[in-house]
């Protein structure tokens, strides 16, 4: 009995190694904006009274920053684009680069009027949020040097 105990706790540990690391294959969870407004109140430790004020303008605020981003590309090859296309593509991104700042500006002043500065700080300077957006998809994540 103890040896079948044995083999069905190693088949579900082998299991669930087998399925961490081939992700590709599990069905990825949809972005949920007001999930993440949720978490980032309570990453805020906002009273309830504040975090019924946030939320909504937390949610809002990441739609139009979502509605920023520039399409991806066609999965073609850079040599088959022509100079027309590359050039159109930069031009979008600068442009939602912009439209992207004045999102942010814009409701750089509403948190202020919900949260302290503190607070307003930890939203646009979020590490992992910024490293995110700022790292092409797939790149490898920046090491600290290391020391002696």
């Amino acid at each position: 009995m103890r040896k079948l105990a044995m083999a069905v706790c190693f088949a579900l540990l082998a299991g669930g190694t087998l399925s961490a690391q081939n992700p590709g294959k599990m069905p990825r969870e949809r972005w949920n904006p007001e999930q993440v407004a949720k978490r980032t109140a309570e990453r805020l430790m906002l009273d309830d009274e504040t975090s019924a004020k946030f939320i909504p303008l937390y949610q809002e605020y990441m739609q139009k920053l979502a509605e920023c981003r520039v399409p991806k590309k066609d999965g073609n090859g850079k040599n088959d684009e022509s100079d027309e296309a590359i050039d159109s593509r930069i031009q979008a991104h600068f442009s939602a680069q912009e439209k992207r700042l004045e999102v942010q500006k814009d409701y750089y002043e509403k948190f202020k009027g919900v949260l302290t500065m503190r607070q307003v700080e930890q939203i646009y300077e979020r590490p992992a949020f910024n490293a995110r957006m700022m790292r092409p998809q797939g790149a490898p994540r920046q090491m600290a040097p290391h020391r002696r």
